[in-house]
């Protein structure tokens, strides 16, 4: 078995530190002293491992934790699987860099700890770790990852549990049958009067039942296709309306879409007068209107569990008049869900129009105005960097942070201007990931944008962490311009300020290790000969993967 390096040793033992810290809160509680004593030592592991290096960064596999290129982690099981943990909310990769602090680490563990199998808690790890917003601890979240076979097969019963219970066709066939019927066999309809019809609604929502607000919602629609009268017509819009706010203040978003969907067949087959087409079409006024609002911002921020596809089917109905409530909640909202449920309502009818959600942008709260920027980021309009040009001078970084992260989203070569400019942002956390954003899209401007930065005389200077970001980005362009860049950045020895010239050395033959340029091997072993800790390591790698038989090539 091949011996482990010391940092890798280090990087293990951290590791196990975060899951001895995991299980112990689940035991005892914060204030504890068997968990403070523990909590204390798995920190310690950090710092330890941070004297020798400036981030620890995991690769997250399904059943396995990489360091390096070396299995730190490993648990083929389901239960109590660290890996699975992450993995299954799509976090490839976890990045710890030093400056750590307790309370953040502490925070942290709390996140770990969250009963994410509880039905009532909406939210999963990648919300938790947006909220916080560390600053030291960062992580590469890949949307494709899919749950496992046991989520998928809970998922598959619980919808085919539910469509057998009602579906909007059985529903509407009910209806549309019915009148069939009666128009076939020529029944008279026994009329009913306003009183009697209310005596109806209130009998059946004391029931409280699915079932019963069906049967509601059938006698409206059958009243509607008989009723002539305009006055009589009205009272049942009017009470088509307050069970759609029944619905919708319970969460039943489903009933409220078969409403519409309804409404919607009965105004396209025209089988009743001009005047009664044009009542019922303001029930489509009344749901975009200020009350409505209020109510669906009222149930998506309580316990109720709500159907996010169902609620997002409904909002599709919805105008732009709507826009101005939702903007005025958004700030107001207590949960986690609920902010995040109304961040995904905006980004489906701010698309009707930008300019309004882009005036949130200008709040005086920092959280709203980042709600803001990402809703812009899942509209994904390129018409968005226009606005989103205005934040990335906001005094607070979180904002300016989620400004490169939507422009990134967007993309395409209207936003490489604004990311060059980025680059000379005072915070690294903000700079990191434009490098990032610039190396994945792998464009000829891009590559320019970061040779630049590369060749500037203060590059040099900056933080390890951050240079070695700007070369692995560079790898993505594996031509001989970059290779003979990296070449001459290898080579290259300086008396004055020979420490940092070292780390951007050690920074190039991490590069040429992925790229895989196996000409290199000598110029890696001269480096490997160094007397500069970081230089020596990164060399010694560098030749490690070079030499194997299948190198690996991005």
């Amino acid at each position: 078995m091949e011996e482990l390096s010391e940092d890798t040793i280090l990087a293990r033992d951290a590791v196990q530190g975060l899951l001895k810290a995991k299980k112990l809160l689940k035991m005892y509680p914060d204030n504890n002293p068997i968990y403070i004593k523990a909590s204390e030592e798995s920190y310690n592991k950090f710092k330890s491992f941070f004297e020798l290096n400036n981030e620890l960064l995991l690769k997250i596999r399904q059943h396995e934790i990489i360091f390096n290129t070396n299995q730190i982690y490993h648990n083929p099981q389901k239960d109590d699987n660290l890996a699975l943990f992450f993995f299954k909310d799509g976090i490839k990769e976890l990045t710890f860099l030093n400056g750590l602090g307790m309370n953040e680490f502490e925070n942290f563990i709390k996140i770990l700890n969250t009963d994410f199998e509880n039905e009532a808690f909406d939210d999963d790890i990648v919300t938790l770790l947006w909220e916080q917003d560390f600053e030291h601890i960062k992580y590469i979240v890949d949307e494709e990852v899919l749950s496992d076979e046991e989520e998928d097969e809970k998922n598959r019963l619980y919808e085919k549990a539910k469509d057998q219970l009602y579906s909007d066709d059985d529903l509407l066939r009910a209806y549309h049958d019915g009148l069939k019927t009666t128009e076939k066999e020529k029944s008279n309809l026994v009329p009913v009067d306003e009183e009697e019809l209310k005596n109806i609604v209130i009998e059946t929502e004391k029931e409280d039942t699915l079932a019963r607000v069906d049967k509601v919602i059938i006698i409206l629609f059958e009243l509607l296709y008989q009723t002539r009268e305009k006055l009589f017509f009205s009272e049942i819009v009017g009470f088509l309306e307050n069970t759609m706010g029944y619905c919708i203040k319970n969460g039943n978003f489903k009933r409220t879409l078969f409403i519409i969907n309804s409404i919607r067949s009965v105004i396209k087959e025209k089988s009743i007068d001009e005047e009664n087409i044009r009542t019922l079409k303001k029930i489509f006024t009344s749901i975009s209107s200020k009350p409505f609002i209020l109510e669906i911002c009222n149930v998506i921020d309580s316990e109720s569990v709500i159907d996010e596809d169902e609620l997002v089917d409904f909002v599709k109905n919805l105008d732009r008049t709507s826009i101005s409530t939702f903007m005025n909640q958004l700030g107001e909202l207590q949960s986690i869900k609920g902010r995040r449920l109304l961040i995904n309502v905006l980004s489906v009818i701010g698309r009707l129009d930008m300019e309004s959600i882009s005036k949130g942008l200008y709040d005086s709260r920092w959280y709203v105005v980042r709600n803001i920027i990402a809703i812009l980021g899942k509209i994904a309009d390129a018409r968005a960097v226009e606005y989103l040009t205005k934040t990335l001078s906001h005094p607070d970084q979180r904002v300016r942070k989620e400004t490169i992260k939507t422009m990134g989203s967007i993309g395409g070569t209207v936003i490489l201007p604004h990311l060059k400019k980025a680059l000379t942002d005072s915070d690294p956390s903000v700079r990191i990931p434009v490098v990032r954003i610039l190396g994945n899209s792998k464009t000829e401007g891009a590559k320019k944008i970061l040779l630049s930065e590369l060749l500037s005389k203060d590059f040099a200077s900056k933080d390890f962490i951050e240079k070695k970001e700007f070369f692995e980005a560079i790898t993505h362009w594996q031509d001989q311009e970059v290779n003979d860049f990296l070449f001459t950045t290898l080579k290259k020895k300086k008396i004055w300020k020979k420490t940092k010239n070292d780390e951007t050395r050690a920074c190039a033959a991490y590069a040429i290790g992925i790229i895989g340029d196996k000409e290199a091997i000598p110029l890696l072993e001269q480096a490997q000969n160094s007397k500069n800790k970081l230089l020596k390591t990164f060399s010694s790698t560098a030749i490690k993967q070079l030499t194997t038989e299948d190198v690996i090539k991005r």
